[in-house]
């Protein structure tokens, strides 16, 4: 028996003789506080069992006549069920407890067994501890073949470093934004998939890796539609844009001519109205010019996204008095598909701007760092409520949603932030490949 044993034997001995001996209810709250204070020092219902055997042998000891040892034993018996109460009363809290835990975890189980998306852990040596059975239907491996295994392995190579990159940050208990690996299936093919992992903690310390990943074949396969329609249409509007600058602009130098030999041969009033249809002709070849170049300008292909932007904001803040301001540069050259899309999305968020926003100023910044451009238009308009406007029909909210698309084609994504009365900002996220990210030109 150790020394808070022998103080609580002595401390129950006490209070069961003076319980005994007629003290009443105050000792019968003795007893209770004495169980309680047993039950925090971790003394077990055992040793408990044993003080009060003790105890009890002592105060029978004391008594001389049947009648004295039938009261002291009703006595006891009495005190002894106080002593426990905190004991019961903490088992029942502990089942209470644990069925609670039972019910949780067999709602969790069933929310990860019937989830769509891949759910794993990760140990802290990088094993797979667990998955969801969506990892054997999406990817044909067994999980009883990768359980307990290195988890790099089901990657696909050239994403390994990467991958061995993100899982060390969060086992330092950085959370990741949203990224992509490919992920071998059983059958020899990679399975493109969209990953979110956290940090996987028991108590204060982080154990692991929590991650949920899910099958983005199919939105890629639409990407890869999409990107392949934004460019036959992209070459549409090249065709067009050509025609407008070179057959339009041979028919008007055409007429020109003809119109000069004309007014050689008529009388100077003549002439010098033929002079004012000249001069009209003179603004609509300006005009081609300007549509041509706006809708493919030929300085995206020679000088790249930079100067293109500038060449836009000037052209849209002649034709509407906007002050747009251009800032940063996207740096080097980009893959064509991802100048064009963004080309196309500042001259839509300019288009909203002119129809909807009542701004005076519009700001367009590129920064570029190592693995991502990022590019902001900000406004000084009216604003307005982003959940709603994308949520109807009109032409705004398809101008935003066209934005997005031509984003997601080439990787990208849209963060809006806007409010009522406090003005608009667009940000663009795109990734930057490996090896377009320090090539000169994508060409």
């Amino acid at each position: 028996m150790n020394p808070e044993q022998r103080d609580l034997a002595k401390q129950y001995a006490r209070a069961l003789q003076e319980y005994i001996a007629g003290r009443g209810e105050a000792a019968l709250q003795e007893a209770c506080d004495m169980g309680r204070k047993a039950l925090s020092d971790g003394i077990g219902v055992h040793d408990m069992a044993a003080i009060q055997h003790r105890a009890l042998l002592k105060s029978l000891m004391r008594v001389r006549t049947r009648e004295e040892s039938s009261s002291t034993l009703r006595a006891a018996s009495r005190f002894i069920v106080e002593s426990l109460l905190p004991f019961e009363m903490s088992h029942r809290r502990s089942q209470e407890v644990n069925a609670a835990l039972r019910e949780s975890e067999e709602r969790y189980r069933s929310v990860v067994d019937t989830a769509r998306d891949i759910i794993f852990t990760l140990s802290a040596d990088g094993k797979i501890m667990s998955m969801n059975p969506v990892f054997e239907t999406v990817t044909g491996w067994s999980r009883t073949e990768w359980i307990g295994r290195d988890f790099l392995p089901l990657v696909h190579p050239d994403d390994r470093p990467r991958a061995a990159e993100i899982y060390q940050a969060v086992l330092t208990g950085q959370v990741p934004p949203l990224f992509e690996l490919g992920v071998r299936a059983k059958s020899g093919f990679t399975i493109p998939g969209e990953f979110v992992a956290t940090p996987l903690a028991r108590g204060s310390r982080i154990v692991g890796v929590l991650g949920v990943a899910r099958d983005i074949t199919d939105r890629k396969s639409a990407e890869r539609a999409l990107r392949h329609l934004n460019e036959a249409l992209e070459e549409e509007v090249k065709r067009i844009a050509h025609a407008l600058h070179d057959e339009a602009g041979q028919l008007l130098a055409s007429v020109h001519i003809g119109l000069a030999d004309l007014a050689r041969d008529l009388p100077a009033p003549a002439a010098r109205r033929l002079e004012d249809v000249r001069g009209l002709l003179d603004k609509i070849e300006e005009q081609l010019r300007h549509l041509s170049h706006e809708l493919r300008p030929t300085i995206l292909d020679d000088l790249g996204l930079g100067p293109a932007l500038e060449f836009l904001a000037e052209g849209v803040s002649k034709r509407t008095g906007l002050s747009i301001a251009v800032e940063g540069s996207p740096g080097k050259r980009l893959p064509a598909p991802t100048e064009t899309a963004l080309y196309r999305i500042v001259q839509e968020a300019l288009t909203n701007v002119t129809k909807h926003a009542q701004a005076t100023k519009v700001y367009i910044k590129f920064m570029r760092n190592r693995r991502f451009l990022r590019g902001a238009i900000r406004d000084d308009g009216v604003g307005f409520d982003v959940s709603a406007v994308l949520t109807r029909r009109g032409a705004r909210g398809l101008g935003l949603t066209g934005i997005r698309e031509r984003l997601h084609a080439v990787g990208g994504t849209l963060d809006i932030i806007a409010t009522p009365r406090g003005g608009t900002q667009l940000i663009l996220t795109v990734p930057l490949e490996a090896d377009n990210a320090e090539s000169d030109s994508p060409r």
